[in-house]
């Protein structure tokens, strides 16, 4: 009888790994937003996540920008100043992702909003941990 090694190799690459670089829940400004969020980094790249447990209520022209202010100094009035605008919501309930945009330095920001640019409506806010 032979006895057979099997021997299993794998390999990965930091372009193939996502490491979560940070995450947490909303807290309301305006109005509830609902569910997680993640920052993960895959590559050199960023990706902000919202699990499908994600929910707001509709709203017109509602975006998702990175603040440098800390959450509690977040206003409707300044929520768009020295931001970094990710995208507009693609829906307002589940599983959704956007690409932050390349050379943004997560490590310059302190928070992630929701925010109505139209009617400068500070919807929700969540600190960067």
């Amino acid at each position: 009888m032979k006895n057979f090694i099997l021997i299993l190799l794998i390999t990965t690459t930091s372009a193939t790994l996502a490491q979560v670089a940070h995450s947490g829940s909303w807290t309301e400004k305006s109005y509830e937003v609902e569910g997680k969020w993640k920052i993960i980094k895959k590559g050199e790249q960023y990706i902000l996540r919202f699990d499908d447990d994600f929910d707001t209520k509709k709203a017109p022209d509602l975006k998702v920008f990175l603040s440098k202010l800390p959450a509690n100094q977040v206003t409707a009035k300044n929520a768009t100043k020295g931001t970094t605008l990710i995208s507009e919501l693609k829906k307002y309930h589940g599983k959704q992702e956007f690409v932050i945009p390349n050379g943004v330095s997560i490590s310059d920001y302190k928070t992630l909003l929701i925010h109505c640019e139209q009617y400068e409506v500070l919807w929700s806010v969540a600190s960067l941990k």
